[in-house]
């Protein structure tokens, strides 16, 4: 099969007509951009051989260009040397299906059925076939992994392979018993899960339905069983909580224990009201001693301080005299520093006159230069605006220009269309006859003329002809040759030039005078130092702020200027002293006296001034932090000598505070009770609290035989919680004796055995048809295993042409690998010194795997003389040089025996690969062949 011709209408992108041009036998690449439609020609290949036309599917209507419409696609091609061509159009009320072959023709439903023989496909869905044909259109993306054949596909290959091989065993008729026998056995397993399934999968269910009825009539039976064993003990249960003999003992043993529970508390509350006494007692007998610890610690502590405060007296004494000592030296230091520092400001000022006039002479340079600066910059923007009056002037820009541009082309185009439909007529005369022949009136030229309109040639002594131009629509040119030289001088005339000429001169003269402007505010810019862009308002407010700061300048010159004379004449004439004269100090003072020699000269003094007064006032201020330094000494011993007897003070005040405030308290002490009368009432307590004691232990010597009171309070609460457990039972087990005699009325009266046994029965023999089914299903699968063991055998045994078919190919670009198949006809492993699967090579290998098996596939159908084509949409993208070199030269070799159509993104790469250019065309509508 080699594909001549294929367009498309109303496709996806393409909502207007287009042709694929330039298809031929052999190699054929589309290189195109991204986004150039190449997709869509496979898409629209694809469905014009495997998609009804009359198909509503969601993938047919996604189909559909962005603006609606119906898909329409013909292609046109050889079968074994016959001229062929298919149509279809699709989604609409007058889809259609149209085959040629050769001198046949088919239509609709017959032509689709034709179309699926001739290409050996099969119903893949209501609307789509499939086979091998699908594994030779490789869209994009697909060519990373290997095709997935369908069983027609497979058949396929198989009848390829079978064509080969003498002695196949089995073939198409064992393939065919092994499809019965998986049809049979997908009545009763599913074929991906092997669940069960039909009869089988009902008959499952039933016998699980009848298993779940008798458990439940067993677990009834058993629950009736559980109800009477219990009702019976909960009778027994409820006479024995009913006994009124254990009922009374259980509330006199009650009464007996409130009893005995009265006196231990009476007993208990003597025994604390003694507990009470003894700790009063006590605590008064311990206060009074603590009382007596206190008032002999105060007077020891009395003793100590006055000691303390005699010694801290004398060490006073000796620190005041210190610190009068470390004051007098102190005030001598500062007196010193005061001195040191008026000498170092007067160093200061004399340094400060030299360097403010050393200031006026900068700021005077620094205006200079400011000045400089703003005279080339104002003579920049004078240019820039010449520049711009001049471009301003020049009326014919790029715009303009294009509109003349066009109308010179529309104009050249309408006359060439004209004379393209006009007659030629060439003249060739005779020397003598050059005055006799006349055109329209005038003497006829020689050589070719183009003739658009009726003339009149006159030959003297002969006569008259008329010739009128045979020019097809030949109005309507002429008239579109005056409206497009119509058009030409309303533009000219627009830009106010005669010819299209004066037109291009004028714009070349403008594009000269926008060069003139860019260098000129380009000088401009270079000239403002400040400006922060190149925006005509920032470059024009960088020159005001020149002006500005300019004027700034000035003034901070006049002020300083001012101020120097006014402050800084007396501290310059003293730095100048006797070593200048009065000339040189006038000359200094005058802001005018500068140039020349002059000015050299009161710059060096300037400097030699300078550079002396620096040297005074750094010696002086030598001078001053060395005497800031010691007064700094001075004053930090004497705060230390101040601070050592501010503490000394400050402890000996503290000594005698706490001294007077121990006196007044034992004073008070004293005052409140005296020492014996003390003494006499911590006897008379210490007598009290031995009695208290004995009182206490004859209390509890007389209650160690009786129980405590905890225990029988917690006998008490266990009784009375016994009798109220025994009451809430007794109403708990009337209540359930109630309710299990209920249910056993109900239960007995259902006749549960007669049920039982029902169910039993039912769930045998659904038990019996299952086991039936069973046996059947695994017959079936052995059956199947075998037969496919088999056909595998035979598989494996004509594999070996298709992997011979492969291997000149494989070898090309893996050099020294071999193959290995498996019965699904793809790749399982590739043997470079080591055996390596698929799934882990690289993408770009897997990727030229998968399209060398495509190309075997097509190498197969074309040996089997059944025509091949193989299409490659953006294949190849992950491969490197020298691997894509090897695939070219593969693709090329088989490109010899069937026709390959490669549609690529990457022009550059695929340059080499060589073969027939193809190209997308926009023609006026599809060619329908009737």
């Amino acid at each position: 099969m080699i594909l001549t011709d294929l367009q498309i209408e109303g496709f996806r992108r393409f909502a207007s007509p287009v042709r694929l041009d330039g298809l031929g036998p052999g190699l054929n690449v589309l290189a195109a951009p991204n986004e150039a439609g190449k997709s869509t020609l496979l898409a629209a290949l694809k469905a014009v051989l495997m998609v009804r036309s009359s198909s509503k599917a969601k993938p047919v209507k996604d189909l559909q260009p962005y603006g609606g419409g119906a898909p329409h696609v013909a292609v046109s091609f050889t079968w074994k040397g016959m001229d062929c061509h298919l149509e279809k159009q699709f989604i609409s009320s007058k889809a259609f299906t149209r085959l040629i072959l050769g001198t046949e023709r088919f239509e609709g439903d017959q032509a689709e059925e034709a179309l699926r023989n001739l290409l050996g496909l099969e119903e893949a869905s209501k609307s789509e076939a499939a086979g091998l044909w699908s594994a030779l259109l490789v869209g994009q993306g697909e060519s990373f992994a290997q095709p997935d054949l369908n069983q027609t596909g497979q058949d396929s290959l198989r009848s390829c392979l079978e064509h080969g091989v003498d002695h196949a065993t089995g073939g198409a008729a064992a393939s065919a018993v092994l499809s019965r026998v998986r049809d049979r056995l997908h009545l009763l397993q599913t074929a991906k899960s092997g669940q069960p399934t039909g009869k089988y999968k009902q008959a499952l269910e039933q016998e699980a339905q009848a298993q779940a009825c008798l458990q439940d009539l067993q677990n009834r039976r058993a629950a009736l069983e559980e109800d009477l064993a219990a009702l019976d003990q909960a009778r027994r249960a409820l006479r024995e909580q009913e006994n009124p003999e254990r009922k009374a003992q259980d509330e006199a043993e009650l009464l007996a224990l409130r009893q005995l529970r009265d006196k231990l508390r009476v007993a208990d509350a003597e025994e604390q009201a003694a507990r009470a006494a003894l700790a009063t007692v006590t605590h008064t007998r311990n206060s009074l001693c603590d009382e007596q610890e206190r008032r002999q610690e105060r007077r020891e502590t009395q003793r100590k301080l006055e000691r303390e405060a005699a010694e801290m007296q004398h060490d006073l004494q000796a620190l005041t005299q210190r610190t009068a000592q470390a004051r007098q030296r102190y005030e001598e230091s500062r007196t010193q520093r005061e001195q040191a520092e008026q000498q170092q400001q007067a160093a200061r000022q004399a340094l400060l006159a030299v360097s403010r006039r050393v200031t006026v002479l900068q700021q005077r340079a620094a205006l200079d230069r400011s000045k400089q600066t703003l005279h080339r910059a104002e003579a920049a923007c004078t240019r820039l605006e010449q520049a711009r009056a001049v471009l301003a002037a020049l009326l014919v820009d790029e715009g303009l220009i294009r509109r003349v541009r066009k109308a010179v082309r529309e104009q050249d185009a309408a006359q060439a269309a004209l004379n393209a439909r006009a007659t030629r007529l060439t003249v060739t005369l005779q020397p003598e006859a050059a005055g006799r022949v006349l055109l329209d009136g005038a003497a006829c030229p020689q050589g070719e003329m183009v003739l658009t309109q009726a003339a009149d040639v006159q030959v003297e002594g002969i006569g008259q002809f008329r010739i009128t131009p045979a020019v097809k629509d030949h109005d309507e040119a002429l008239a579109a040759a005056d409206t497009a030289r119509q058009q030409l001088q309303s533009v000219l005339h627009s830009a106010g030039c005669q010819s299209a000429e004066d037109a291009e001169t004028l714009f070349e003269e403008r594009r000269q005078a926008e060069t003139r402007v860019a260098e000129a505010r380009a000088a401009f810019v270079a000239s403002l130092p400040t400006a922060r862009d190149e925006r005509d308002a920032t470059l024009f407010e960088a020159l005001a702020t020149l002006r500005q700061d300019l004027s700034d300048q000035v003034a901070a010159l006049e002020r300083e200027q001012a101020a120097f004379e006014q402050d800084c004449q007396p501290e310059l004439a003293g730095v100048l002293g006797g070593r200048a004269d009065q000339a040189a100090t006038e000359t200094v003072c005058n802001p005018e006296a500068e140039g020349g020699v002059q000015t050299d000269q009161t710059e060096a003094t300037l400097q030699a001034l300078q550079q002396k007064a620096r040297q005074e006032e750094e010696q002086a201020a030598r001078v001053a932090d060395k005497a800031r330094q010691t007064e700094r000494t001075e004053q930090a011993a004497y705060n230390a000598a101040q601070n050592l007897q501010d503490k000394a003070e400050t402890a000996l005040r503290q000594k005698q505070t706490e001294r007077d405030q121990l006196g007044r308290e034992l004073a008070v002490s004293a005052a409140r009770e005296s020492d014996d009368a003390l003494a006499a009432r911590a006897a008379e307590t210490a007598q009290a609290q031995a009695q208290a004691e004995a009182h206490v232990q004859a209390l509890k010597a007389g209650r160690e035989t009786e129980q405590p009171l905890s225990v029988v309070e917690t006998r008490i609460m266990r009784r009375e919680q016994a009798l109220e457990n025994a009451r809430t039972s007794i109403a708990r087990l009337r209540e359930e004796i109630k309710e299990r005699e209920t249910r056993v009325r109900v239960a007995e009266g259902d006749g549960l055995d007669e049920k039982i046994a029902e169910a039993g029965r039912t769930a045998s023999r659904l038990k019996l048809d299952c086991e039936g089914y069973e046996r059947e299903r695994a017959a079936l699968a052995l059956l199947d295993q075998t037969l496919s063991d088999a056909e595998k055998t035979q598989t494996e045994r004509y594999l070996a042409p298709l992997v011979r078919t492969l291997q000149p190919a494989f070898s090309t670009v893996f050099p020294g690998a071999s193959l290995e198949m498996d019965t699904g006809f793809g790749l399982c492993g590739l043997t470079r010194r080591t055996a390596e699967e698929f799934g882990k090579l690289s993408d770009g290998t897997r990727e030229q795997i998968a399209v060398l098996v495509r190309l075997g596939f097509a190498e197969l159908l074309h040996a089997r003389q059944s025509p091949a084509i193989l299409v490659l949409d953006d294949a190849l993208s992950f491969s490197d040089s020298q691997r894509l070199e090897l695939m070219f030269d593969v693709l090329a070799d088989a490109a010899t025996r069937f026709q390959i159509l490669v549609l690529t993104c990457r022009a550059e790469a695929f340059a080499r690969l060589g073969g027939r250019p193809l190209s997308l065309r926009p023609i006026p509508q599809i060619t329908e062949r009737r």
